[in-house]
């Protein structure tokens, strides 16, 4: 008897603690939606042109979407990009960024602690005030809130999201006016040399050297083995920032191909629209 008292006592511990913890887990969860803040940042991108020696004012608003207050603070930074799928980077050291293009001691912010009360905005005023020696070319910086630790968020913004997680960015493209190099190539041209049937799978590197971003247009055209165009691609259009490589792709052509194809990138570039242009050849010869 004294068995099965001792059970029936255990059965009940082991359902409390099992509710105690199911109550715990949804109060977690709950609590947790119940804290994800949506904030909006615009404009995401902003382009200044400006001479050296000026000095002009720009802003930027916060939208907290929220019921509760949010806090952060709000920094400057240089950033690069310099990866291939044209992801920003910050430049966490002044030091570290490279001078040519830095201008984050340029800038100057009217706060640098911000708290937006909720469903509420704060617009952020800055100054850029531009060296009279400064080189020609561009330079880039961004401004970034940061939040208080502990406070999750989810980022939108009004022109296209630029969410250098945990934080939230909007950046700055400076041209500084005066005589610019412009130069940029396509490095490499690339597919397979044989297919047994299309499409064709083509891909091109384009490499910016110059002072300032470009956004190349072009096309992909795809001729056949008398010489006629059988097909054309646009090339997509992005910003390839100084210094940096973008990598595009394009598929071309039909299922049923035969003889030995030439895929053609022609492109444009720059305020004087200079000509990039490479191709490659392909056989398809189904089997």
């Amino acid at each position: 008897m004294q068995h099965i008292t001792y059970n029936i006592q255990k059965q009940k511990i082991l359902a409390a603690f099992i509710l105690c913890v199911t109550c715990y887990m949804l109060y977690v969860t709950y609590a947790f939606a119940q804290s994800s803040i949506p904030l909006t940042v615009g404009p995401a991108r902003q382009q200044i042109t400006i001479n050296p020696g000026e000095t002009t004012s720009f802003g930027i608003k916060y939208y907290n979407q929220s019921e509760i207050p949010l806090s952060g603070a709000v920094n400057v930074a240089d950033f690069v990009v310099d990866s291939t799928d044209g992801s920003p980077r910050i430049i966490e050291n002044v030091d570290q960024a490279n001078p040519k293009f830095s201008a984050s001691k340029w800038v100057t912010l009217s706060l640098d602690q911000i708290t937006i009360a909720p469903n509420d905005r704060i617009i952020l005023s800055g100054s850029l005030s531009v060296p009279k020696d400064a080189r020609p070319g561009g330079r880039y910086v961004t401004v970034y809130f940061e939040p208080a630790i502990g406070t999750p968020t989810s980022v939108e913004s009004d022109s296209g999201a630029t969410g250098i997680a945990p934080r939230i960015a909007s950046l700055l493209y400076i041209r500084v006016n005066g005589p610019i190099t412009e130069n940029a190539f396509i490095s490499q041209m690339f597919a397979k040399s044989f297919y047994e049937y299309g499409p064709v799978e083509v891909t091109a590197n384009i490499i910016n050297n110059g002072d300032y971003h470009i956004r190349p247009r072009g096309t992909f055209t795809l001729v056949n083995p008398l010489g006629g165009v059988i097909e054309q691609t646009s090339l997509k259009e992005v910003n390839i920032f100084p210094d940096a490589l973008r990598i595009f792709t394009a598929t071309v052509g039909e299922k049923w191909m035969m003889g030995r194809y030439k895929i053609v990138l022609n492109a444009l570039y720059g305020e004087k629209a200079q000509i990039m242009e490479k191709s490659v050849y392909v056989w398809v010869f189904p089997w």
